[in-house]
C-alpha cells in the first residue's frame, strides 16, 4: 500500500459533522475516492465507487448483529489474522494460530468424495473406536503392533494369515480347535 500526503487542494470536504469528522471526495486516476475521516484527519472509510469496494482502516472493527450477520461473496471470503483467527458458536470453536488448528466441539461430521490426510505422526486418544467399510486396507513399512488386553479376529468366511514365517508363542496353553487341522 503505498502512502500518499494530501493537501488541502487534493480534498475536496462534503460533509463536516461537529465532533470534526469529515466526508471528503477525491479524484484518482481510476475515479472519484470517497473518503471519511476521523477529526484528526485519519482516513477512516475509504469507497471507490467505480470499483464498487469499501475499505475500512481502524485499529479495531466489530460488527454486531442482533439477529444474523451474513458474510458473503461471489468469488471469495478470506479471513487473516497475523496472531490467529476464531470462528464460535456457542460452545464450539474453531481456533487457527500460526502454527495450530483446534477445534472443538461435541460432535464434528465430515462427509466427502474422498479424505487425504498426511502427518509425520498421528495420535488418537479415545473411549471407543467403531470403523465400518466395505474393504479395508492397511500397509505398513516396518513394523505393525497392536497390544491389548484381549485380541480377538472374527472372519464370517475365511481367515488368512500369510507370511515368509509365523511364529505363535503362549506363556502358558495353546488351543487349536477346528474339525479337521492340516499341517503340510
Amino acid at each position: 500500500m503505498e502512502i500518499v500526503e494530501l493537501t488541502e487542494e487534493d480534498l475536496r470536504p462534503v460533509a463536516r459533522v461537529p465532533s470534526g469528522a469529515s466526508l471528503v471526495e477525491r479524484e484518482e486516476p481510476g475515479g472519484a475516492v470517497i473518503e471519511l475521516r476521523a477529526a484528526d484527519g485519519t482516513l477512516v472509510v475509504e469507497y471507490l465507487p467505480e470499483q464498487g469496494s469499501c475499505r475500512i482502516h481502524a485499529r479495531s472493527v466489530q460488527l454486531r448483529a442482533d439477529d444474523d450477520l451474513t458474510l458473503s461473496a461471489g468469488r471469495r471470503v478470506q479471513i487473516e489474522g497475523e496472531e490467529g483467527v476464531v470462528l464460535r458458536s456457542g460452545s464450539s470453536s474453531v481456533a487457527l494460530d500460526p502454527t495450530r488448528v483446534g477445534l472443538f466441539a461435541e460432535r464434528v461430521e465430515t462427509e466427502a468424495r474422498r479424505l487425504v490426510q498426511r502427518a509425520g505422526e498421528v495420535e488418537t486418544h479415545a473411549r471407543q473406536i467403531v470403523e465400518r467399510a466395505r474393504a479395508s486396507f492397511r500397509e505398513v513399512e516396518d513394523l505393525a503392533q497392536t497390544k491389548a488386553g484381549r485380541l480377538r479376529l472374527v472372519a464370517t468366511d475365511t481367515l488368512r494369515m500369510l507370511g515368509r514365517q509365523a511364529v505363535f508363542k503362549a506363556r502358558e496353553d495353546m488351543k487349536l480347535r477346528g474339525k479337521r487341522i492340516y499341517l503340510e
